[in-house]
């Protein structure tokens, strides 16, 4: 009888953890930053989230400048952005952008939204979070 009480208390508490781990963390942004680390300007930079009507602008960046804009946290749902810009004398760019929220992030603080783009005019895209620390 103790066996089968064992055995049945194991299987539940694994059956516990496996419905458990369906779990998507809900996280918020609060912050855009796009950093210029090319020695070329960038300009009419615009971002809009894919499912989202909010559109975030920076006119001119400078080379090696940043352009940032801080705001009241929103619900991010992993999607997409989309990113156009025009990187120095070039024609418009277009590209859209997928996210992933690194694991060890916490859903308590907000992320930030980080743009780089490198000296050959590449994008790259992640997530910052800054510590209670």
């Amino acid at each position: 009888m103790m066996k089968e009480t064992i055995i049945v208390a194991v299987a539940l508490l694994l059956s516990a953890c496996a419905t458990g781990s369906n779990h998507t963390p809900k996280y918020t942004y609060d912050q855009i930053m796009v950093i210029n680390n090319s020695q070329e300007s960038i300009q009419n930079l615009t971002i809009s989230a894919v499912d989202s009507s909010k559109i975030f602008s920076c006119e001119n960046i400078v080379a090696l400048g940043i352009c940032s804009d801080r705001f009241s946290r929103r619900s991010y749902k992993e999607g997409a952005f989309n990113v156009d810009w025009v990187f120095g004398d070039s024609v418009r760019q277009t590209s859209e952008v997928g996210i992933k929220v690194p694991a060890y992030f916490t859903t308590g603080l907000a992320l930030r939204v980080v743009l780089k783009i490198s000296p050959e005019g590449t994008l790259s895209a992640s997530f910052d979070q800054e510590t209670k620390f």
